[in-house]
Parts: C-alpha cells; structure tokens; sequence
C-alpha cells in the first residue's frame, strides 16, 4: 500500500467516524419538538400573552385551555404533537 493510499484512508476513515458522531447526536425523531417548556417565548406573534405549562396548575386546567385555542398549538403546550397539553402536570 502506497503512502496516498494510506493517506486517503485515514481521511476516509475520519470522514466516516465523524459522520457517525455526527448521526448519533441527532434526534432519533425528526418530529419531536422541544420538551423544555421553560423556553418559550413571552408573546405571540400577535402580541397575546403566551402561556406555559407553568401557569398552569394541572394538566385538565392545561388542557381545557389548550382545546379552547382551536387549531394549532401557537403556546406550544403540546410538544410531543399528541393532542395532550402539558402532560407532565399532575
């Protein structure tokens, strides 16, 4: 084996193992949201309060709310996108 040809597998080999670590921190769902209900923002684009499972004190109080906003989850109270708001709440 040639110097190049040890040169290029060890590029290829790097290009391989990073491609990998790279893979393995990825989301294994590309359509989970964040759960960190902490992160969100305080206003809506429309200059509404937003809420957060915080500002609630159990999960029906969530979710009487989160049904009553129609379509859409625009507090974000459903991060798993399953219809249940704040599923963490007692």
């Amino acid at each position: 084996m040639t110097n190049i040809q040890k040169i290029i597998g060890v590029i290829v080999g790097g290009a391989v193992i990073a491609s990998g670590v790279y893979f393995l921190n990825q989301s294994s769902n590309s359509n989970t949201r964040d759960t960190d209900y902490s992160t969100t923002r305080t206003n809506l684009s429309t200059g509404e309060a937003d809420k957060d499972c915080s500002d609630f004190s159990t999960h029906a109080e969530a979710q009487v709310f989160f049904k009553s906003q129609g379509s859409g989850d625009p507090h974000g109270l459903d991060r798993d996108g399953d219809g249940l708001a704040c599923e963490t709440l007692p």
